[in-house]
């Protein structure tokens, strides 16, 4: 039990300093690799059934895809800004769903579609840094 406290509090401080120490692009891409993380512990749950981790899984999921929707600048951005924000609300909806019924196909189809968002997320950091 210790063990497990030592190492999530380890989990929390390299968290915090990624988070410190990004710029505004990298906050984005830390969101989306966490997003797709608890997406994988919401499969993982559902696939040993097991209601925490589904829920917590899910809950975080729900949080980061708040947070990414939130963010989004809809004068500058445009029609990706509207496109993403609807790709972020379709999420939404999947995880609320799946927390219900616990769909995998929901989750699967939230993360390959988030997944393919946040590779073209990293490309455009490759491209400008």
């Amino acid at each position: 039990m210790l063990h497990s406290n030592a190492l999530k509090a380890y989990e929390q401080v390299e968290q915090d300093f990624m988070v410190e120490s990004a710029n505004r692009h990298r906050l984005v891409e830390i969101l989306f690799t966490e997003l797709v993380a608890s997406i994988d512990r919401a499969l993982m749950g559902i696939s040993v059934d097991d209601q925490m981790a589904r829920s917590a899984g899910v809950s975080k999921a729900l949080t980061i895809v708040y947070s990414l929707r939130t963010s989004l600048d809809f004068e500058r951005g445009g029609d990706v800004a509207k496109s993403l924000a609807d790709l972020y609300d379709w999420a939404r909806l999947q995880l609320l769903a799946t927390n219900n019924d616990r769909a995998t196909e929901r989750l699967t189809a939230v993360r390959t579609s988030i997944s393919e968002i946040a590779e073209a997320w990293s490309s455009i950091a490759n491209k400008v840094g």
